[in-house]
């Protein structure tokens, strides 16, 4: 987890399988495990938001069992011994002062150049939001002046031009 190119420690990340490794003709690709197969989501892009999203949402609905670790102080979070398949990253708690991260899909494994790959590291395709500073309320925002001073100020030059007034009538008599 990485903001302005430091790494952000603290939270939770689940990592969910959502499925399974099929041979076709020799290649491979992904399927809808068990768990997922009624979720009704495509696997055709891999790289949809909309899919992630809509697994995410299935797996923490559904109270499909994953796998939660900490985001350590370097800002990483690691998983041992990943079986092959497809999975969702979801954040549970996101670290102190940001939003959490997009769900997001890995595949194990995955293909570089041609060859698979076992080992991989992966990013959020985004890097987190920090949360906006919330503006002081009107409870606990500092008071500017007295209220009652501008109140009593324009009372009293009433009350003086009533008593011009009130002389300049009598003058005139």
């Amino acid at each position: 987890m990485k903001y302005d190119g430091q790494q952000v420690p603290g939270g939770t990340v689940t990592l969910y399988r959502v499925g399974d490794v099929v041979s076709d003709n020799g290649d491979y690709l992904f399927a809808l495990n068990d768990a997922c197969a009624d979720s009704g989501v495509s696997l055709d892009d891999l790289q949809s938001p909309d899919a992630a999203e809509a697994l995410a949402a299935w797996v923490t609905s559904h109270d499909v069992a994953g796998t939660t670790v900490e985001v350590g102080a370097d800002g990483t979070a690691t998983f041992g011994d990943v079986a092959l398949g497809l999975y969702v990253m979801v954040q549970n708690e996101p670290a102190s002062g940001y939003y959490a991260i997009d769900p997001f899909l890995i595949g194990m494994p995955l293909t570089e150049d041609g060859a698979y790959v076992y080992d991989i590291d992966a990013s959020p395709k985004l890097e987190l939001q920090k949360k906006p500073v919330t503006p002081p309320t009107e409870e606990t925002a500092p008071e500017t002046g007295d209220p009652a001073t501008p109140v009593a100020a324009f009372a009293l030059c009433g009350a003086a031009l009533v008593g011009v007034a009130l002389v300049a009538l009598r003058a005139r008599r």
